[in-house]
């Protein structure tokens, strides 16, 4: 299996996902739950509210220009505090186990792009206290390394913020599946394999992700509905191309030798 164009690596996800489109589906969803893909939803309202309550502005739900008693409107402030505490609560929880399960889900695409069994116990394979440890500090380490040089450029000029900013993100993109693929790597090793593996790579990268805006724009259209099968075919063209890409990387065969597209 070797792959050039964008065209043949969304080929091959199809084909990967063929017949599994299900089991994708619902593996990708729980991962962007518990990545916090879906708490964006409902922090904007919820700090809009806090906002309008704070300033003094109540909700008006008489219909005639009418305002909020003061014992609900102290009510409302008091459940829309409560409500941010939470949200905070799940963010910290979020941050901390996120890239296990970023981990998890990059092992489940690979194993479907392998044609090997997979599934949701894939997600939850690094959710050991070492691992999410190893997993947590490897995200700290590409996104600090991230913020800083964007930070950096931004100060110089906007542009050149925003080329740090991408083009680090591409350089490690590869960390989950090496963390995944390589449990003796520990969370610096796989940030800097990632780097040196996307080394004359990024653009081919840039290229793939490029050739969803199509559907991306499609999936706005329904809501984000879409993004449900979305997430897994663009996924699956990932896990492709770092398959690939680690063989040549370490010289050995990753794809599964006998897979065809």
């Amino acid at each position: 299996m070797k792959l050039l164009y964008a065209a043949e690596y969304r080929a091959a996800a199809r084909e990967a996902l063929r017949g599994r489109w299900l089991m994708a589906v619902l593996v990708g969803l729980v991962a962007s739950i518990l990545t916090g893909g879906g708490a964006s939803a409902v922090t904007e309202p919820a700090f809009s509210l806090t906002l309008n309550l704070d300033s003094g502005n109540y909700p008006d739900f008489s219909g005639a220009g009418g305002s909020l008693p003061p014992e609900l409107y102290y009510a409302f402030t008091a459940a829309a505090g409560v409500f941010m505490v939470i949200l905070a609560v799940l963010a910290i929880v979020f941050l901390l186990i996120g890239g296990s399960v970023l981990a998890g889900y990059a092992q489940f695409n690979m194993k479907m792009a392998n044609r090997e069994p997979a599934g949701f116990t894939d997600l939850f394979a690094f959710f050991r206290p070492g691992e999410i440890l190893r997993c947590f500090l490897a995200n700290l380490i590409q996104t600090v390394i991230t913020v800083a040089a964007t930070l950096i450029g931004a100060l110089l000029f906007i542009i050149p913020g925003i080329v740090a900013a991408v083009w680090l993100t591409y350089s490690f993109r590869m960390t989950f599946y090496i963390l995944a693929d390589h449990p003796e790597y520990g969370p610096w090793q796989a940030v800097r394999t990632s780097y040196d593996m996307m080394r004359g790579h990024k653009f081919r990268l840039f290229c793939l992700d490029f050739s969803f805006i199509g559907w991306s724009l499609l999936c706005g259209l329904t809501c984000g509905i879409g993004n449900l099968f979305l997430t897994p075919y663009v996924s699956s063209a990932e896990s492709i191309f770092y398959l690939e890409l680690a063989g040549d990387y370490y010289g050995q065969q990753y794809a599964n030798p006998e897979v065809r597209y």
